[in-house]
């Protein structure tokens, strides 16, 4: 396959970047290599005695084989389980782990004073990392996990990949509670969770490997700009920016440089030393809210041969059509008007702000969503809604009638129009009231 056509699957596949540094971010030294690890003397439950090297061994390879990777671990013997978590000065794994119930293992990794720059990030040098398995969870080998007999068990060697990742550098793809749409961070190793007979977790994905190179190996970044230079997030579409490679980045292991804009448009290759990647121009020409995806390639013996290096930004743009402000309107009794926001919400956050004013009176404005009006007496007035974002601002205007009595019916709804300004409100509802029209 040629490296467009995989580019062009990659961007069709929404591959979003989402993995972390642990917190502070640590690595360890390439002239450190291999880590040497221990292993505790008793079993994980449910594991042979046959197959727990095998599997411990199979979990650290991932990270070595990662392309571009210079990760390299040996085993070093066994060690009594007990008292031994929580070492600085040995990287071990142990299985009698008191934890919560709902927690599978635990990693730290320990830190130094030594600091170590990579790609443009400063770590603190790792002396070791300390694993340790709950005792109170059955688990299971790679076989058992993918038989129909699995029930209850976790995976061996999913959940110790996990660890190991930790113990690398590598915090999670997506973290308890944090949105995660994309399916490649919900399927990485280092997703925060596992469920049982589940092998997702076994084998490394693109972010995991992503991560890893981001500490270690090949990397790749990006900045995305508008022609005066400034940070791009966010226009009116038609947007155009540029997105150029720092020169950290250059590295000479890369060929060359792949973008693919997220919008549907051919990827764009760029030679490495072509001026292009101080500034390449793309126009997304559509609204909508899109992922730049840059992949640096090269062919480098350390790197195992060929190799890619992937860096995605999500949602890295925002290409916005003008607001379209609308409204309704509630008589609720008592004089009391509540104005109910009709605008289009949209998917992306294209309306930033809305702003309400009463009568024309520019002195006395309130930017809330849904103002609620008690009037002293009856009688017809204008309310102006203006809205307003990346892409510019528009109002709509209704003429409401205050009654004493509730009267059903009694409402509008008018599209944007023309330009105004804020509100006043005598009583005001909190935006939580939210319809669209």
């Amino acid at each position: 396959m040629s490296r467009l056509g995989l580019v062009a699957m990659l961007a069709l596949g929404v591959l979003l970047s989402g993995f972390k540094y642990i917190d502070p971010p640590r690595k360890w030294a390439e002239n450190e290599m291999p880590i040497r690890y221990h292993v505790g003397e008793a079993l994980p439950p449910g594991i042979d005695e046959a197959d727990l090297l095998p599997l411990l061994e199979e979990a650290h390879q991932a990270w070595a084989d990662v392309p571009c990777s210079p990760l390299r671990f040996g085993y070093q013997g066994p060690i009594d389980n007990v008292n031994t978590f929580n070492r600085p000065d040995r990287t071990q794994v142990t299985f009698n782990g008191n934890l919560s119930s709902g927690v599978l293992a635990a990693t730290l990794t320990h830190g130094t004073t030594t600091v170590l720059s990579y790609n443009g990030m400063s770590f603190s040098k790792v002396s070791s990392y300390n694993i340790i398995f709950n005792s109170g969870h059955i688990w299971a080998s790679p076989e058992r996990i993918d038989s129909p007999q699995c029930f209850g068990e976790h995976s061996f060697l999913g959940v110790a990949t996990h660890e190991i990742g930790h113990g690398v550098g590598l915090g999670h793809s997506c973290d308890n509670g944090e949105a995660c749409p994309d399916p490649i961070l919900r399927s990485a190793t280092m997703y925060w969770s596992g469920d049982d007979c589940d092998s997702t977790q076994e084998d490394v994905n693109e972010d995991d490997m992503a991560g890893i190179n981001a500490i270690y190996g090949a990397a790749v970044d990006f900045e995305l700009v508008d022609a005066e230079g400034e940070e791009l997030t966010a226009g009116a579409a038609p947007l155009t920016g540029l997105v150029r490679v720092p020169e950290d980045y250059r590295l000479d292991r890369f060929d060359g440089f792949l973008w693919s804009f997220g919008d549907g448009s051919e990827p764009v290759d760029i030679t490495n030393g072509d001026p292009d990647l101080d500034g390449y121009a793309h126009t997304w020409e559509q609204a909508g809210q899109y992922t730049v995806t840059l992949t640096g390639y090269g062919d480098d013996e350390s790197c195992g041969g060929e190799f890619d290096a992937v860096h995605r930004k999500v949602g890295a743009v925002l290409a916005c059509d003008p607001p379209a402000p609308s409204m309704d309107y509630a008589n609720e009794g008592d004089f009391v008007v509540q104005m109910i926001n009709t605008s289009p919400l949209g998917g992306f956050g294209c309306t930033s702000e809305y702003e309400w004013t009463l009568d024309g009176d520019t002195g006395n404005t309130l930017r809330t969503y849904e103002p609620t009006y008690r009037f002293e007496e009856a009688g017809t007035h204008t309310v102006t809604l203006r809205a307003w974002g990346p892409a510019g601002e528009n109002t709509a205007e209704v003429e409401i009638e205050a009654t004493k009595q509730s009267e059903q019916g009694c409402n509008a709804s008018v599209a944007g129009r023309g330009v105004a300004g804020l509100l006043g409100l005598l009583v005001l509802v909190p935006l939580i009231r939210r319809r669209v029209g």
